[in-house]
């Protein structure tokens, strides 16, 4: 019996450490390693075998967003592909992709990273489209659009951390009291990121 007792508790562990734990799978085409920042300190970095590298670790609770690239981002290297990406649990997918608006690459596979890069797509076609229109109102009518977007992918995205990241890199379409209701909507662990202390923060000196 205390054999027993000790398995589940080992297996129980086990279980909740996996559950913090993210792996990155990436394609590429080119043979140079990738690299993980934070912010534009290199964090990690993993060498590409057959077309195909691997990043693991457990998710920052405190600074989960990183910017991932396949050279120096400090020196803008004009071949390098790079992208922002959440660490979430699960299996995080990146895929170089000329088309793509974050910079060469298309990252998915967890629902937030899904998010911000589904936002990403929508939002260039929004840009594109006002390219070719030149009235008022048919440019009015794209703003309402792009703000519409917004406002729904922070939505739907409430339990995880895309909803800040949208808040944050849109706050100035934002009122305080909006940017409140967000926020106090979010769950405790976004709430408690650098990021949402620093939103916090600002909300309260605004008061």
């Amino acid at each position: 019996m205390r054999a027993l007792v000790m398995a589940l508790a080992l297996l129980l562990c086990s279980c909740s450490s996996n559950g913090n734990r993210y792996v990155i799978e990436g394609t590429t085409a080119q043979s140079g390693p990738y690299y993980l920042y934070r912010g534009y300190e290199i964090v990690d970095s993993a060498e590409v075998v057959n077309g195909h590298y691997r990043f693991e670790g457990e998710v920052d609770s405190l600074v989960p967003v990183r910017n991932i690239s396949s050279g120096n981002i400090r020196k803008m290297e004009g071949t390098a592909r790079f992208a922002p990406l959440i660490l979430e649990a699960g299996t995080i997918t990146v895929a170089e992709d000329d088309n793509s608006p974050t910079g060469g690459l298309t990252v998915g596979g967890t629902r937030a990273n899904k998010a911000i890069h589904n936002f990403a797509i929508k939002g260039m076609e929004i840009q594109q489209a006002s390219d070719f229109v030149f009235s008022r109102e048919e440019r009015e009518q794209l703003m309402e659009r792009y703000n519409k977007l917004v406002v729904n992918t922070i939505e739907r995205n409430l339990n995880n951390f895309a909803s800040l990241y949208m808040l944050i890199i849109s706050e100035d379409r934002f009122t305080a009291e909006q940017k409140a209701a967000y926020f106090n909507r979010m769950p405790k662990h976004i709430q408690q990121t650098e990021a949402g202390q620093s939103i916090k923060n600002e909300l309260q000196t605004n008061n």
